[in-house]
């Protein structure tokens, strides 16, 4: 029986993650558009909140599985020890989060997270997959950087490219284009791993999906526009590049509100693997939405106006650095190892507003405290929330009598 009440406070718990998720990192897709003067922080965050959603219950699955599963190894452990080790992962990473919100820091969910799933691994002595950890620990360090180089690359190249006059006819052409990939590829990852059908058969549904929603999103900025000119056109890159960011946030981020909790509830509740997943997705969704509209602006004020001065040039090519990172470290190694890794969209979009401040105007173009800052708390992270997280482990267990 307590397990069952330590359970549900964890489903709390769970709940009270994804606000934390949807507070602290809500800026990540939205710093952009909002620092760059394209929207206002109401509009981005109700984008932020829909695309999210989306994002999270489609392809959010996919990075679940390894958080659950692919840090410690839960079958050779209790129901008991499991419950009470997603709980203390749980609160300790909440505790964190909700903190450094509070500073207005953005730190990474993904570390407090992991952080607090080794940590009750540590205090039950659990079995710990090191290899995986090597990966995700891998990947959250080449993410800033990786986003870093690409937002300087693309600054450079949007900057390029927009030197000589275009057309509103070959600005539509190239939005139209860029919505057509960004929807096929996203459409073919959710029929091939949600139908797994073979690739022909996938083709030819994802094709007509992505034709359709292009010619909608340009109808919509069309009439939103009017005139398609340089700015309006960079504007509107902005505003797809926030809706793909949020959209590969919740597919990669909801792992880190809801994963600890999917072998508990399958064993509790007897549902299927993917139809629990689904469901705590869902959970996931309505937390990380609440969170971005009462807290997100606390983060989103740091990210957009304080780490670099953003103008729309620089906001497009950070935004779209971020997405793509955070993207291919969700899909690809999910389509090639079986698994998406967890990265942190966090350090994603830091670094990408890093390097474009960078590429702009070099080390002057960047605020050394405010990134100082940041970067120390990062650090901070993971060692702080395994400590806590072995606590809490240690007191829950006396308490449960296991």
């Amino acid at each position: 029986m307590m397990e069952l009440v330590i359970y549900g406070v964890g489903l709390a718990l769970s709940f009270y993650i994804a606000w934390c998720l949807g507070a602290n990192d809500a800026a990540n897709p939205t710093d952009c558009a909002v620092g760059a003067g394209v929207l206002s922080m109401r509009k981005a965050m109700i984008l932020f909140a829909i695309f999210a959603a989306l994002g999270g219950v489609t392809l959010g699955p996919m990075v679940m599985k390894t958080i659950d599963r692919g840090l410690v190894d839960r079958e050779s452990l209790s129901v008991e020890a499991l419950i009470a080790g997603s709980f203390s992962a749980s609160l300790s990473a909440g505790l964190w989060i909700t903190l450094c919100t509070y500073l207005g820091l953005p730190v990474s969910t993904t570390h407090s997270i992991i952080g607090g799933v080794v940590g009750f691994g540590l205090a039950i002595s659990a079995p710990l997959r090191w290899n995986n950890l090597y990966v995700v620990i891998a990947s959250l360090i080449t993410s800033p950087i990786l986003a870093a180089i690409s937002a300087a690359g693309l600054y450079f190249l949007l900057r390029y490219f927009f030197k000589g006059k275009r057309t509103e006819r070959a600005n539509l052409v190239i939005i139209y284009t860029l919505i057509l990939i960004l929807s096929f590829s996203t459409s073919f990852t959710i029929f091939y791993r949600i139908l797994q059908l073979k690739s022909f058969n996938v083709f030819l549904m994802a094709f007509p999906v992505a034709v359709v929603l292009s010619s909608i999103s340009v109808y919509t900025l069309k009439v939103k526009y009017g005139e398609f000119g340089t700015s309006n056109f960079l504007s509107a890159l902005l505003i797809i590049g926030l809706c793909f960011s949020a959209f590969s946030f919740g597919a990669n981020d909801m792992a880190n509100a809801t994963g600890v909790y999917v072998t508990p509830t399958q064993i509790i509740t007897g549902n299927p693997t993917f139809t629990t997943m689904f469901l705590l997705s869902v959970l996931g969704s309505v937390g990380i939405a609440l969170g971005a509209f009462t807290w997100g602006y606390k983060v989103l004020a740091v990210t957009a106006y304080k780490v670099t001065r953003l103008d729309i040039l620089k906001g497009a090519a950070a935004e779209y650095a971020n997405a793509i990172i955070v993207f291919l470290f969700t899909v690809l190694p999910s389509l090639f190892l079986g698994f998406g890794v967890p990265i942190s969209t966090t350090h994603a979009t830091v670094g990408s507003i890093i390097g474009v401040g960078l590429a702009s105007r070099g080390l002057a173009g960047v605020s050394k405290r405010v990134t100082a800052k940041i970067i120390a708390f990062w650090i901070l992270t993971i060692p702080v929330v395994i400590l806590i997280s072995m606590s809490m482990f240690s007191l829950t267990r006396r308490i449960m009598g296991i």
